[in-house]
């Protein structure tokens, strides 16, 4: 039984590591199970030296959008006020 450990290393480093391998005559199946990645991810690496940025996702809606409505409508959030009487 083969154990998987995959060390944490930057994205830069695992491309040069499997380009690396695949020099040394690994083969590609080799390549995913020694590296833990997809053949996708295999073949990227070794097309390019650098892998592509992530995409930028578009903004998530809040949770609270339904609801911003009636706390307009109501005057908005305000912090209650102390009533001191002497």
């Amino acid at each position: 039984m083969k154990v998987l450990v995959v060390l944490q290393m930057s994205r830069v480093e695992l491309y040069a590591a499997i380009r690396r391998d695949h020099r040394g005559g690994m083969s590609m199946r080799e390549l995913e199970c020694t590296h833990g990645v997809t053949w996708r991810t295999a073949r990227k690496a070794l097309d390019s030296a650098w892998p592509q940025p992530r995409k930028k996702l578009p903004p998530r809606a809040s949770a609270l959008d339904p609801y911003k409505p009636v706390v307009d409508a109501s005057g908005g959030l305000q912090e209650p006020r102390l009533v001191v009487s002497a």
